[in-house]
């Protein structure tokens, strides 16, 4: 059971045809790693820790010092660069998670119309047209996630203070709220609606969705403890394969995001017998 909900969540490349996922993992990884050989950006924040510690170390408040600190904060348009790269990084890991799910949703629903193929052509083309859960048109989804990426972009510090400060009320409710997107992307739902609509999808299933995301991030705690070690080495070697790892970790989550959906949707009554070892 362990090893069967692992490779589902992990096998990113298993959706359709593979090879749109393969392009979607390859273009992210090398967006991703270019981040760190960017020849304008500077990684050493060495001078801005040293400001920082002379600031908290101060213990009686000085005008003059504080003034002279304020105005001379060491921090170069290389820093300032990198810090805009990394930022670009988690958009770019973030659409590539959006596009993935909407792929995967699309093509599972493609495999469900699929198999009615052996029936009357009127009774399949009347089908296609009923199908309750039809793929949704490729401009559609476009559109989707233009807004959902604009949304992502604008909430995003806001969302990351939250997450920082309420770490524990974050994680407790990642299971109710991480397949939103997925419902919006799939069509199914609206903008406002698909949180909601997440949620009540959720309920009975809140406890293997909690699993299912815990071996995310154990595989997270995994790669932090271990893919550093690789600079010790060779810091080419660890920023790709970093990049890489995180790459696919992404994707899994989105992929887990979307078997969850598709499995809450068609099992909705608790004791179903779910297609996936979610």
């Amino acid at each position: 059971m362990f090893l069967s909900a692992l490779k589902s969540i992990f096998d990113i490349d298993n959706v359709g045809n593979r090879w749109g996922v393969r392009v979607l993992y390859l273009i992210t990884v090398l967006l991703n790693a270019a981040i760190h050989f960017n020849p304008w950006a500077d990684t050493d924040f060495t001078p801005l820790q040293s400001w920082a510690v002379e600031v908290y170390n101060m213990t009686e408040y000085d005008a003059d010092q504080y003034n002279a600190l304020m105005t001379a904060i060491p921090i170069t348009k290389g820093n300032i660069i990198y810090l805009i790269s990394l930022c670009l990084g988690y958009l770019i890991l973030l659409a590539a998670a959006y596009i993935y799910a909407a792929i995967f949703v699309r093509e599972f629903r493609k495999e469900k119309m699929a198999s009615i193929k052996g029936e009357d052509p009127e009774v399949i083309n009347y089908a296609i047209e009923h199908f309750p859960d039809k793929p949704i048109k490729v401009s559609k989804l476009i559109g989707r996630l233009l807004l959902l990426m604009l949304f992502s972009t604008a909430i995003s510090i806001p969302f990351v203070l939250i997450t920082f400060y309420f770490m524990f009320i974050a994680v407790i409710g990642c299971p109710f709220v991480f397949t939103a997107p997925v419902a919006y992307l799939s069509g199914d739902k609206g903008f406002f609606s698909s949180l909601p609509y997440a949620v009540k999808l959720s309920r009975k299933y809140y406890f293997i969705n909690m699993r299912s995301i815990g071996l995310i991030f154990l595989a997270i705690l995994i790669v932090d403890f271990t893919v550093p070690l690789l600079a010790n080495v060779s810091l080419t070697a660890f920023y790709i394969v970093d990049a890489a790892i995180t790459a696919w970790i992404w994707l899994s989550f989105a992929r887990l995001a979307g078997l969850a959906y598709c499995t809450m949707k068609d099992f909705p009554i608790k004791g179903s017998k779910r297609p996936f070892a979610i």
